[in-house]
Formats: structure tokens, C-alpha cells, sequence
């Protein structure tokens, strides 16, 4: 990380108290919450898996154990998954809060590349992502850094896991716009997840509206038979339109 990015000092002279301080102070985490998502998101899930005990999730564009975070009902619940984040410092406050956890720092793509780009702001953020454009409509000014990190597909990264031969039972996708990348490195017939949340902007870079049916990621997943079982803001949620 560039010295010069907010936090960094901290992060450099002051590691376990700042960490401290991104696990519970900044987004006021310290308290059990109801919930953990930004709209909801997590009831609906965990209703929906309300008989299924130790469950897999993989979230993909983790950000934060607590804040804005779509498996910590989940995880209260004895579930265990994979946390993946493009950011080095999020995996490092995600093996304090879930240390048995498989939590990592890649991006997950289907790109055939050993590293790409990413676009950050300050040690963490929740806008971070691998697309320069997306980037340049959330941070203003192009007030980002540019950073590389390592890519592999879900496929690899799972391979690597001891849930290689499982079937996930819930995905979480936010990653600022190459959230249709990361379902296209995933080998849907093989994990059948039972569950996918996945963020969708139905608004182009000029702020012009986008047709839910023609947007990539939705007609990916259409292609590939699931269908909306729940919807709030950016958040979709799809199940698949057959049992597994």
C-alpha cells in the first residue's frame, strides 16, 4: 500500500489497535446486531436456510465481517465459507473475526491473467474493483490508487479448499461492477449454488437507466436458469428456477 493513503500510519505503527478499530469502532460493529446487511438482505437468507445447519457460503467482495455484510447471520448460525476481497486489508481483519474461515486475497475472474488491477481508496473500502470506469464514477476527482493483485477463477480458488467437492449454499457477489466476471469463473453445474446474491446497478457510468433484462449479469444467470426471489436496491437475489 502507497504510504500516502489515509490510514496507513496506523495501519503501520499501531496494527492490532487498528484493527481493532476497523473490526468495531468505525462502522460501530461492536454490538450484536439483528442484522447485518445494508437492506435486509440477511433475514431473507437466513429464513430461506432456516433448517440447513452448518451451511457453505462463499462471498466474493467481502469488504467487512460486520458492516454491510450479507453471511455473519450465517456464521452465527456455525456456517463456514471462503471470504474473498481484492483488498489485503479487509482478509487481514477478516482472520481475526473468522480465523477458521478460508479467507483470501484475490480477485476472482474468469480474466486469464496472474494479477490484475485494482482501484482503491484509504487501507479499505467498500467501492473497491478491478474496473478502471467503475472506479473513476466512485471516487470523485479520480481521487483512487491503482494496485495489482493476484486473479484466479472461483473454480481455482474453491479447488484449493476443503469444500472442493461441495455444493455451495450461498454466493455472495459485490464487486463494483465484474460481478458477471466472477459467476462466469464459477462452474454452476458442478456447485449449484442454492442461493446467489448479487449487486446490480441499473444505471450506466452517465447515469442512464439500464433494462434489468438486458443487463449481463441478470441474463447470465436467467441463461443459466435461476430466477428473482428478492429484490431491494442493488440487491438481487436468485434462486434456481429447478431443484438442485
Amino acid at each position: 500500500m502507497n504510504k500516502k493513503v489515509r490510514g496507513y500510519f496506523w495501519y503501520n505503527n499501531f496494527k492490532y489497535l487498528y484493527k481493532f478499530y476497523l473490526l468495531y469502532i468505525k462502522h460501530k460493529t461492536f454490538f450484536p446486531k439483528k442484522s447485518y446487511s445494508q437492506s435486509g438482505e440477511d433475514i431473507f437468507i437466513s429464513k430461506y436456510f432456516n433448517k440447513l445447519y452448518k451451511g457453505f457460503y462463499v462471498d466474493v467482495g467481502a469488504y467487512h465481517p460486520f458492516f454491510l455484510n450479507n453471511t455473519q447471520l450465517l456464521f452465527k448460525k456455525n456456517w463456514e465459507g471462503i471470504n474473498i476481497d481484492i483488498n489485503p486489508t479487509t482478509i487481514e481483519i477478516f482472520n481475526v473475526a473468522r480465523p477458521n474461515d478460508y479467507n483470501i486475497n484475490v480477485a476472482a475472474s474468469n480474466k486469464n491473467k496472474k494479477y490484475i488491477k485494482f482501484y482503491t481508496k484509504n487501507m479499505i473500502n467498500l467501492l473497491s474493483t478491478t474496473i478502471k470506469t467503475a472506479a473513476e464514477t466512485a471516487f470523485l476527482n479520480n481521487s483512487f490508487n491503482t494496485y495489482k493483485t493476484r486473479c484466479n477463477s472461483l473454480n481455482y480458488i474453491i479447488s484449493k479448499t476443503k469444500f472442493k467437492n461441495r455444493k455451495i449454499d450461498f454466493l455472495n457477489i459485490d464487486t463494483e461492477k465484474s460481478e458477471v466476471d466472477v459467476l462466469k469463473s464459477l462452474n454452476l453445474k458442478k456447485y449449484k449454488p442454492k442461493l446467489i446474491c448479487v449487486e446490480i446497478h441499473l444505471r450506466d457510468r452517465n447515469h442512464h437507466k439500464i433494462s434489468l433484462k438486458t443487463h449481463p449479469t441478470h441474463k447470465y444467470l436467467k441463461r443459466n436458469k435461476y430466477k428473482i426471489v428478492w429484490k431491494k436496491g442493488y440487491s438481487f437475489i436468485y434462486k434456481p428456477t429447478l431443484s438442485n
